[in-house]
């Protein structure tokens, strides 16, 4: 599932924040919620067409001080340590001096070694786990390709960043399984020294068309677990950060208008192994669809990113997701702090761009944010909340 984190407050629109690199599509592992259809392929992207994707960002004028380096997959460590030192110096040698650079990693663990541990260290770059809790539901979802569980690997890999003193932040996906052991997951985070985790949830993704938290009765329990989870993290300061109250705390505290990178054309460009490029979601690049194909608007080697605005399947895959945010600016009473939702959700759920609401943002905006405040009024007063956070009543 995707990993990238996309609300936030920031107002340049315009600006390219996080560079999505898929140095291979290939996963050494086959979970059951993964939206990739090409995971079984081992295809490689050249250090030609990395060189070539430099170019192609960092001669663009979209660029900022700023610029997240996100390699993501499939799974990124199937590619050799080798082939990512060449990578590394290629890019830094690219990257204009006036840039800063971060890089961070999605892994499922499996691969982390010494080696990997030292060039993470080394490069200072930012490690994500992708462990779905205790084994009982990792297990569940995240399995071999023969069907076995990948629990204690993954948390083998927790053991040695930990010896190594390398810090990380976990990514759990959550199931409908989950929904009712919010304790559970909590004291297995707590236990195991993990520090940060973020929660994405089974959403319903390009390979993946189904999700079991579409069920009826879903919403009520994710209600529950989202209020028990801020009942314990609020309880023990310091024990556990939870990527998806701190961010809500951060909008609510915010006197600007959230934006949702991923609806905002050149926010955040994808890159894929071969070359080929995209804007919005990272998760339509390598989807297709039948009104609009696939969803590479682009290559690295052919095409600069200001060409992208006037290619004809730009133009309509902007314009659609524009009248999709405006509908929701003018009907939904989030909107604020929402921003108006990710493509990819509002596609695959609804087969169209230009719609308002989905399962994803109503499990993962609507209810967060309603169950954040509520907390937060439970626990030191309405009124004091409602001054503090500038804000008269909850939506």
């Amino acid at each position: 599932m995707g990993a990238v984190t996309s609300v936030s407050v920031d107002t340049a629109a315009s600006r390219l924040r996080l560079l999505v690199l898929q140095p291979t599509p290939f996963c050494n592992i086959d979970c059951s919620y993964c939206y990739l259809s090409s995971r079984k392929s081992a295809a490689t992207m050249s250090l030609e067409t990395l060189d070539s994707a430099c170019r192609c960002v960092f001669e663009s004028p979209l660029l900022d001080r700023q610029l997240e380096v996100a390699w993501h997959g499939g799974e990124p460590l199937t590619v050799p340590l080798s082939w990512y030192e060449k990578a590394m110096a290629l890019v830094a040698e690219r990257c204009p001096d006036t840039l800063q650079l971060k890089h961070r990693f999605q892994t499922n663990g499996l691969l982390l070694d010494d080696g990997w541990v030292r060039f993470f260290a080394r490069t200072g770059a930012t490690i994500g786990l992708s462990i779905d809790g205790p084994a009982h539901l990792h297990d569940a979802s995240r399995r071999t390709r023969s069907g076995h569980g990948t629990h204690k690997q993954v948390m083998r890999a927790v053991r040695l960043l930990q010896d190594k003193g390398l810090a990380f932040h976990v990514i759990t996906v959550l199931t409908e399984r989950a929904l009712d052991d919010p304790d559970g997951l909590f004291d297995f985070y707590v236990q195991n020294g993990i520090k940060e985790v973020g929660f994405n949830i089974e959403e319903i993704e390009g390979a993946h068309s189904q999700s079991s938290l579409a069920s009826a009765d879903v919403e009520t329990r994710f209600r529950g677990f989202i209020k028990r989870l801020f009942e314990l993290a609020w309880n023990a300061p310091g024990l556990l950060a939870v990527r998806e109250f701190e961010s809500t705390v951060g909008l609510l505290l915010s006197n600007e208008p959230a934006k949702d990178e991923q609806n905002l054309a050149f926010a955040i460009l994808s890159v894929s192994h071969d070359g080929t490029f995209s804007t919005f979601s990272p998760e339509l690049l390598g989807a297709h669809h039948p009104r609009f194909g696939a969803f590479a608007l682009g290559h690295v080697r052919e095409h600069r990113l200001s060409d992208l605005k006037c290619a004809p399947l730009f133009q309509a895959i902007d314009n659609e997701i524009r009248r999709g945010v405006e509908a929701c600016e003018r009907s939904c009473p989030y909107f604020r702090w929402c921003g108006g939702g990710a493509p990819a959700n509002k596609l695959f759920e609804t087969g169209r761009f230009d719609t308002t609401q989905t399962m994803h943002c109503r499990l993962t905006r609507q209810v967060m944010l309603d169950e954040v405040i509520e907390g937060i009024q439970t626990r030191i007063g309405r009124r004091e909340i409602a001054h503090d956070l500038c804000f008269t009543e909850a939506p």
